[in-house]
C-alpha cells in the first residue's frame, strides 16, 4: 500500500530540542532522494530525484524515460533508505525528475490529452477494418510526442503488426500497443467508490496487483457468493488481501471449520470461529443448538482426542477462479 505522508515538518511546528532529535533521526524519510510519479490512468513510476529539486506532493514534473520525456504529478517523496523504496528494484537510472513544469508544459500536455479521444475512435475503426478482435480501452500520448501508448482488452492474442504499421504511418511515432486485463482497464478508466466507502484501491492506494483467489476469502470465513465479492472490475476485490495474513496465522491456533466434536451431551459441528473474540460456535447435532466454547475449552478437547477434521469441505472451490471471472452485466 502506497504511504502518503510526506514527513515534511514545518519549521514552526519543531518548537523543542526534543522534537528537533527526532527529526534528525528521522532524516532519511525527509530527503527527496526518490519521488513516486503518477500518470495518466493512475499508471505510476519510482524517480530518482538525482537533480536535488524540491519537490512535493502534488507537484507536477517533468521526468526523464528510456522513451523521453513524460510529464506527471508527485504522489510523494522518499529517501533512499526508507522501506518502500528500499523493498523495490530502482534499477533504471535514466529514469530521473528533471524540473517542476511550468505553465506552458501544461498547455502542451492539455492538448495531448484533447488529443486522446479521437486517437481511441479512429483506431478502432482500424482495428475493424483489419477485422482484430479487440477494444480500444484507452490512449496515452508521451509529453514529448515520442512515444504513443494505446491500450486495449480482447478475449484472446491478436496479431496487431498491421495496424502498428498504419498507426505508426497516420501518427508518425513510436507505437506501443499494450493489451490490458479487467483490473487495469477498471485502473485507468474507473473512478469512484467501493461499497466501503472508500474511493476504489487500484485508483487510490495500490502500487501493483496481487492474484486474488477464492482462498482469501474462505480463510477469513466470508460470503461463498462471487458476486459480493467482486470489484468494479469484475475480478475479486484487491482488499481480500489486506487481512488475509492476520486470519491465516490466527487460525493455526484453532481446529478446522466443519470438524466434528464429541460432547458430553452429544456430537457437535464446529460452524464458526471468532478469531477476535478468541471462541468457537459448536452445533449440537443432539439439542439442536449453538454452543460457544472458548479458545482454551476447545484446546481441551483436540488435546483429549474429541475433536476430528472434517473429511472433505464443502467450501474447497476452485482457487484460480480470479484469471477468468467476468461477471454478466
Amino acid at each position: 500500500m502506497i504511504d502518503t505522508n510526506l514527513n515534511n515538518t514545518s519549521d514552526n511546528q519543531l518548537n523543542n530540542s526534543t522534537v528537533n532529535t527526532t527529526e534528525q533521526n528521522n532524516d532519511c524519510c525527509n530527503k527527496s532522494d526518490y519521488a513516486v510519479v503518477e500518470f495518466k490512468g493512475h499508471r505510476r513510476l519510482i524517480f530518482s530525484n538525482k537533480n536535488n529539486i524540491a519537490i512535493n506532493k502534488g507537484d507536477k514534473v517533468l521526468v526523464q524515460l528510456a522513451s523521453g520525456i513524460d510529464l506527471g504529478t508527485v504522489i510523494f517523496t522518499k529517501g533512499a533508505d526508507c522501506e518502500y523504496i528500499a523493498k523495490r528494484n530502482v534499477s533504471d537510472t535514466s529514469n530521473i525528475v528533471v524540473r517542476l513544469a511550468d505553465n506552458n508544459d501544461l498547455d502542451k500536455e492539455f492538448l495531448n490529452r484533447y488529443d486522446e479521444p479521437d486517437i481511441i475512435f479512429r483506431t478502432n475503426e482500424m482495428a475493424q477494418n483489419f477485422e482484430i478482435n479487440m477494444k480500444i480501452v484507452d490512449a496515452e500520448w508521451q509529453f514529448d510526442k515520442q512515444k504513443l501508448t494505446i491500450y486495449f482488452t480482447a478475449p484472446d492474442r491478436v496479431d496487431f503488426r498491421e495496424l502498428v504499421k498504419e498507426l505508426a504511418r497516420q501518427f508518425k511515432t513510436r507505437i506501443e500497443l499494450r493489451q490490458i486485463n479487467s483490473r487495469e482497464e477498471t485502473r485507468r478508466l474507473g473512478s469512484g467508490v467501493g461499497c466501503c466507502g472508500q474511493p476504489i484501491c487500484c485508483t487510490s492506494c495500490l502500487f501493483d496487483f496481487n492474484q486474488v483467489t477464492i482462498e482469501h476469502a474462505r480463510i477469513q470465513q466470508l460470503s461463498n457468493n462471487v458476486t459480493k465479492l467482486s470489484g468494479r472490475c469484475g475480478r475479486l476485490k484487491c482488499c481480500l488481501l489486506y487481512e488475509y495474513e492476520y486470519y491465516a496465522e490466527e487460525l493455526k491456533n484453532y481446529p478446522e471449520i466443519n470438524s466434528t466434536v464429541k460432547l458430553d451431551d452429544g456430537e457437535g459441528i464446529m460452524n464458526k470461529i471468532d478469531i477476535f473474540k478468541h471462541n468457537v460456535n459448536v452445533f449440537n447435532t443432539t439439542l439442536k443448538k449453538n454452543i460457544t466454547f472458548s479458545l482454551e475449552e476447545i484446546k481441551k478437547y483436540v488435546d483429549e482426542g474429541k475433536v476430528t477434521p472434517p473429511v472433505s469441505s464443502e467450501f474447497k472451490l476452485e482457487e484460480n477462479i480470479d484469471e477468468d471471472l467476468i461477471l454478466d452485466e
